[in-house]
């Protein structure tokens, strides 16, 4: 089952310093997941030579080969420890490529028309952001109705998001010893379908391919895309106990449908 909601599991790890102490000590655990998302960015095709990063989670799941495209990534978060970490992380990728960057302290979600106007010549790119608005706003249908107008506000500009589609417990006895971790996505009004899985309700198909248990969350983020696009949904094994599904889409502006993935 999906419960459309804020669990206490979720909300404990958005972010701050136990989230990145999190990611430090979990890197390893985590490489298949960083490196299905780092194939994925290397099959995008940026229009601009500058990036504009909204969130990044200070880099720990970021490309730094992907970053080294861009002439200039200016970053954009509202964490306090954000800019020193990514620096840790791909500051030696970026003075490789010579990539200049900036990091600015702001909250972007609510900034966002004015960075779009002062940036109006970069890909926009949120890195594991808009998962977590159900957290940030106080009521979910509002929440789910800002996130369906995202390819609205971003109509003409050349973007793409990686973030949260579902997240829940697993049992690790009921994991399949070699599941799938990556699967094509399409969005359509009658709902996403998924290759390669066919039956039964989305959410247990996926669920299973991770030993999933018990509810999980809906981040309402599946209609982030608009409809027609194709997408990539990547298993990420968050904790022994705890595991999410993220989406990754490209939306060009010459191409409303987004890129294949």
């Amino acid at each position: 089952m999906v419960h459309e909601g804020r669990f206490p599991m979720a909300r404990d790890t958005t972010g701050g310093l136990r989230w990145h102490l999190r990611a430090f000590l979990r890197r390893r655990h985590w490489r298949l997941t960083t490196d299905l998302i780092a194939d994925w960015l290397d099959r995008t095709q940026p229009r601009h030579d500058e990036l504009l990063l909204i969130g990044g989670s200070a880099g720990w799941m970021m490309s730094g080969r992907w970053l080294q495209r861009f002439r200039r990534v200016v970053l954009v978060d509202i964490d306090p420890h954000a800019a020193r970490l990514f620096r840790f992380n791909h500051a030696r990728a970026l003075q490789q490529s010579g990539t200049q960057f900036q990091a600015v302290q702001l909250d972007a979600m609510h900034a966002l028309e004015t960075l779009l106007a002062e940036h109006p010549a970069a890909s926009v790119f949120f890195d594991n952001v808009l998962g977590q608005q159900v957290y940030r706003v106080p009521a979910l249908d509002l929440a789910e109705r800002a996130l369906e107008r995202m390819a609205e506000r971003l109509a003409g500009r050349d973007w793409g998001s990686v973030h949260d589609l579902f997240s829940g417990p697993v049992e690790p006895g009921r994991r399949p010893s070699e599941p799938q971790m990556s699967f094509v996505a399409m969005n359509s009004p009658q709902g996403m379908t998924v290759d390669g899985l066919t039956g039964t309700p989305l959410h247990k198909r996926l669920l299973a391919q991770v030993g999933g248990s018990g509810e999980w969350m809906d981040h309402l983020t599946s209609n982030v895309f608009p409809s027609g696009a194709q997408t990539r949904l990547i298993a990420w094994p968050f904790l022994p106990h705890y595991a999410h599904w993220l989406q990754a889409g490209w939306v060009p502006p010459d191409d409303p449908k987004g890129l294949k993935c």
